[in-house]
């Protein structure tokens, strides 16, 4: 998992690159979304909003055709990562919707306010539900190439 600390860093290290660009411009439009509700840039980024408790799951889940990126808005988001090969799969991956679960432990690994945090497809990540409930913006990148075919 790379985390940026801000959007700042996020931008500086990663906007050379077209898909990424194009997730800061979803970043950056976040107040006129409504909660729940999916957006996307064609088929190659959706994005969406929920409270943390929402976005926790019991299980470790990874995807291979997309990135998961995690943008907490307004408090830190705490999630636990790790790497896939030192986890037990108990789901297998699904074509229909880009995941597998997994069960085992990993790194616990917070995201600040303002942050942004991608979850490499070799990796499962859970959220974790605390005390805090920040919204969350949650991001779905393809992992294919550097640019938008259809953008």
């Amino acid at each position: 998992m790379h985390v940026f600390n801000s959007r700042v860093d996020f931008d500086a290290q990663m906007k050379s690159v077209k898909k990424w660009m194009r997730t800061g411009q979803a970043l950056d439009g976040v107040s006129d979304l409504q909660h729940d509700v999916a957006y996307s840039i064609g088929d190659s980024l959706v994005y969406w909003w929920v409270y943390a408790r929402e976005a926790a799951t019991a299980d470790l889940v990874g995807h291979r055709r997309y990135h998961a990126v995690l943008a907490p808005l307004d408090g830190d988001l705490t999630v636990e990562v790790a790497p896939k090969a030192g986890l037990t799969c108990t789901r297998a991956y699904s074509d229909i919707d880009d995941r597998e679960r997994f069960e085992g432990t990993g790194e616990i690994v917070t995201i600040p306010a303002g942050g942004v945090a991608v979850v490499e497809i070799d990796e499962a990540y859970r959220v974790l539900a605390d005390t805090t409930d920040p919204r969350v913006v949650v991001l779905h990148v393809t992992v294919e190439g550097y640019s938008f075919p259809n953008k």
